[in-house]
Parts: structure tokens; C-alpha cells; sequence
């Protein structure tokens, strides 16, 4: 396969702009607070929000008083940000080549986004170069008891085919170890470093509707369905919406825990 995974990925988010805004945003405004509470008191502060999606966390740091703005790679999710925030700036960018002088901002937040990165141990660092000392960064990631890819990589190992070829990859759950997060900040000069956990959940009236959120808001794990053949493709959907239900036999409602991690780290 020729595409790279930074390909697909960029690929995967610039069809996704709207789907992503409707499906993802109840879930990743649950991490909204303590982003902020990791940050401390933002106002007067200048944040930039990398991979910042449709700017829904970017608004809600200048909310709390900072001077916050927005960069993502995706054109799409740009244009999709700043049509729901039209008085922020946000603009297209690298998270591993930032467009930005050292020493540039106050702190630097990452929410659900160092998963979808090619190198995120560089995009790391840079975001450690463009923070003044005493700078915060905060990243976030699915931890690993993520009901959500327990279901989608159950369903694969029992239906797909593990021939299928896809671009290389970095591990999809690297940072939901917090050793590890606490290594790669650390790694990156930050110290003080702190990793929380904090409690999200996605809700819907139908179990069915978990397979939109896979294919309408995410990339890896849709990547990775999409790459089987069409028989196997269903049979993995069917086990998806089974393990949905089941996980909630009592109610009519279909609840998936997706726990997270906070990682915070200080450029001293």
C-alpha cells in the first residue's frame, strides 16, 4: 500500500468534518473541565489547541478568559471550526512542525489527538518549543479499558482478516499506559508531570448507532473495518452492536464507558 498512515489519516479527517462535529463532540466536550482545571487559571493566558477538531475546546478556553487559538491538519475541520466559532482564529497546520516561534504561548493542550499522529514523540516536543517556561501541556487519550476499541478489536480478531494490509502505524494505545505518558513528556524536557483519570461515556437510544460514531468520527478504527471484505465487514458490525447491548442488558439505552487519560506535563 502506498498511502502513509499520516495520508489516510488526513484523508480520513478531511471527509469526516461534519459527521465528526455531530457524533464526536458529546464526547470529547466530557474532557473539556478538567483540561482546563490541569491548566490552572487561564485567563490572560495565550493557549494553543492542537488538533483542535471543531473548535469546541479552543471556545471554551477563551470562555474561561484565555486568548486561545486553534490549528489542525485537515482543511475541512478548519473551515468546520471556524464556522462554529467565526470570532476565533484557527488555522491548517502540522502538530509536528508547528507554525510557530519559540516560546509563543502560555500552554499547549491535545485533546484525543496524539493517537492519529505519525510521530507524536515529535509533535511532542515542539509543542514543548513553542511554550514559555512554566508552560502546561495536556494531552488526552483513550485509557485502556476503552469499552469502544475492547469492541472493535474483539470484533476483528473473531471476524477479519489479519492479512489485510494497512499503512504502518504507531501503536494506537501507546498513551493510554500512563507510565508511558509519563515517559514521553518526560522525554521531552516537561517535569512535574501529573496523569488523571477521568470518567466518559457515550449514550444513544440505539446500540446501531455506535457504528456511526466508529465511521463518522473516528479514522484508525474505521481503517481498520473498512479494510475487510464486505461479508467480513458485517459480520464484525453485527459483533460491535451485539457487544453493545449486551453491555447494558438492563436498559433500552446503549452505554459505553470510554474512560480517559489526562497527562499534564511543565516546561520548567
Amino acid at each position: 500500500m502506498s498511502e502513509s498512515f499520516r495520508d489516510s489519516e488526513l484523508s480520513g479527517w478531511t471527509s469526516r468534518a461534519d459527521s465528526y462535529d455531530k457524533l464526536f463532540t458529546p464526547l470529547s466536550n466530557q474532557v473539556i473541565p478538567p483540561i482546563i482545571a490541569a491548566l490552572g487559571n487561564v485567563r490572560g493566558k495565550r493557549v494553543l489547541d492542537v488538533c483542535c477538531g471543531s473548535g469546541h475546546l479552543t471556545a471554551a478556553l477563551i470562555s474561561a478568559g484565555a486568548e486561545a487559538e486553534g490549528l489542525d491538519f485537515a482543511p475541512t475541520i478548519v473551515a468546520k471550526a471556524t464556522t462554529n466559532h467565526p470570532d476565533i482564529r484557527f488555522r491548517q497546520g502540522d502538530a509536528e512542525s508547528l507554525p510557530y516561534e519559540r516560546e509563543s504561548f502560555d500552554h499547549t493542550v491535545c485533546c484525543y489527538g496524539v493517537m492519529h499522529l505519525e510521530r507524536p514523540d515529535q509533535a511532542i516536543a515542539d509543542a514543548y518549543r513553542v511554550l514559555r517556561r512554566g508552560g502546561r501541556y495536556v494531552v488526552t487519550q483513550w485509557a485502556k479499558d476503552d469499552q469502544l476499541l475492547q469492541m472493535v478489536g474483539a470484533a476483528i480478531a473473531a471476524h477479519g482478516d489479519p492479512t489485510v494490509v494497512l499503512p504502518p502505524a504507531p501503536p494506537m494505545m501507546r498513551f493510554s499506559d500512563p507510565d508511558e505518558c509519563r515517559r514521553a513528556l518526560g522525554a521531552a524536557g516537561f517535569r512535574g508531570i501529573t496523569v488523571d483519570r477521568v470518567d466518559v461515556e457515550w449514550r444513544d437510544s440505539r446500540a446501531e448507532a455506535l457504528l456511526d460514531l466508529i465511521h463518522g468520527s473516528a479514522v484508525r478504527a474505521a481503517l481498520l473495518i473498512d479494510a475487510q471484505d464486505p461479508e467480513r465487514r458485517a459480520k464484525i458490525h453485527e459483533a460491535i452492536v451485539a457487544a453493545a447491548r449486551a453491555n447494558n442488558p438492563s436498559s433500552s439505552a446503549a452505554v459505553v464507558r470510554r474512560p480517559t487519560v489526562v497527562a499534564c506535563g511543565t516546561k520548567t
